[in-house]
């Protein structure tokens, strides 16, 4: 195992001992001896339509691509980000000017967890930089947390980062802000949306991906 995988895994368990500190038992038998999931109605935190115009203010027109992910680049992904994609389309929309040039591209990663998804809205600018990470989809049991990791303004820290780059900033303001388990398990959880959201930008975007798109 790679130390950037040890890294991520130690990363993980150390969450997990986070929540066991505070969590109910019926909070942390699911987690820890994988029974069943609690999951709560999902709720939209804000429209995906609303994120694209607001954070492409210059464009003038909007395109979908759409990338089937193929064997190679679901392999590159793994090694970005040390995750594997579990739908394999994935969408991007982005803007132009008036004059044709690209404006920015919007993705929409989700992290699925036992107590639900958490999605958020990666805008890009033509340099591949982020440009602004806004969550778009919790659910009810989660989106008061959501709201108060969101409340803490980690999320400004990740604007600028490219992938391949760590987003050790943004965690360490979240962590500080002793903002209790549930929220900072929410803000870690945005946090690695966004972390895969830069590897599938880089691989089927950026790059020249393998599979099919349209």
């Amino acid at each position: 195992m790679s130390h950037a995988k040890r890294s991520r895994a130690g990363e993980r368990g150390r969450r997990i001992r986070r929540l066991a500190g505070a969590a109910t038992l019926a909070v942390l038998l699911p987690l820890v001896a994988g029974a069943a999931e609690h999951i709560t109605p999902t709720v939209v935190l804000r429209k995906q339509a609303d994120v694209i115009r607001s954070t492409l203010p210059d464009a003038t027109h909007f395109f979908l691509k759409t990338v089937q992910i193929g064997r190679r680049d679901l392999s590159a992904i793994e090694q970005t980000a040390d995750f594997k994609p579990e739908d394999p389309r994935v969408k991007f929309y982005y803007g132009q000017n008036g004059s044709g040039s690209l404006v920015g591209v919007v993705l929409f990663p989700q992290v699925n967890t036992q107590h639900g998804p958490f999605e958020v809205g990666l805008t890009l600018g033509p340099d591949g930089t982020i440009r602004d990470v806004a969550p778009t989809k919790a659910t009810v049991e989660t989106k008061p947390w959501v709201e108060k990791a969101v409340g803490t303004g980690f999320l400004d820290d990740f604007r600028g980062l490219s992938a391949g780059q760590q987003p050790d900033r943004a965690r360490k303001a979240l962590r500080s802000a002793d903002i209790g388990d549930m929220p900072t398990f929410a803000g870690e959880e945005l946090a690695e949306a966004v972390e895969h959201g830069l590897a599938l930008y880089q691989v089927l975007y950026a790059g020249s991906a393998s599979g099919s798109a349209n």
